[in-house]
């Protein structure tokens, strides 16, 4: 079975936005098992850590994340996943935009103990750099929004999600919220309405335009 020759893959078509949840991380894991397909069958049993497995892992929980957002859309929520911001490959996990504002997510699928003292997140006692990239990510946002809607103010604010283990949260950072899976839907529900029906349209609009995420 591992030597069958597979058909040529269609190329993927090279859009920034209606793109699916984790798509990004399940194509890169795809690959990697289709470059080396009895590799990844060891691994898998053994539960060896590969990089096939870290993506396999991420995909998992940004598709588990993105089931979990579809429940926004009947409250006046917009969603989009995978987004392709600039030229260099980045992606936005998730974009959330609704009543009470703009939201980036960023899908952890880390299955150690995390623990969150402030701007310091740290997995199985390692520190991470999650916070330091989801502020650059949500500036990165505000600044494409801002000037895709020509818009004086936008507040952006960054999520990380934690798609497995729940977070020991001491301190919440700053600037980022820290939570686990099973709270984001509530979470997001349950804050105060910021902006106006034609607001949110007007930002919607924006995040499905290309050109806003080519900078």
């Amino acid at each position: 079975m591992f030597f069958r020759k597979r058909e040529p893959r269609p190329e993927p078509v090279a859009t920034r936005t209606g793109r699916r949840p984790g798509q990004s991380a399940r194509e890169k894991q795809q690959e990697l098992a289709d470059a080396a397909p009895i590799r990844t069958f060891i691994a898998r049993i053994f539960d060896i850590h590969t990089d096939e497995r870290a993506w396999r892992l991420g995909a998992d929980g940004e598709e588990r994340v993105g089931a979990l957002l579809e429940q926004l859309h009947p409250h006046g929520w917009h969603v989009e996943h995978d987004v392709r911001v600039g030229s260099r490959g980045a992606n936005l996990d998730h974009l959330v935009i609704g009543p009470p504002g703009v939201f980036v997510l960023n899908t952890k699928a880390v299955k150690g103990k995390v623990w969150v003292g402030g701007p310091n997140v740290m997995v199985d006692g390692y520190r991470t750099d999650y916070v330091e990239k989801l502020e650059f990510e949500a500036q990165r946002v505000r600044r494409c929004l801002l000037t895709a809607t020509h818009r004086q103010r936008l507040w952006v604010q960054g999520l990380l999600v934690m798609a497995h283990r729940k977070p020991v949260v001491k301190q919440q950072p700053q600037h980022v919220a820290v939570l686990h899976h099973s709270e984001l839907v509530p979470g997001l529900l349950s804050q105060p309405v910021k902006l106006a029906v034609e607001e949110v349209a007007e930002l919607v609009e924006a995040s499905r335009r290309e050109e806003t995420w080519a900078e």
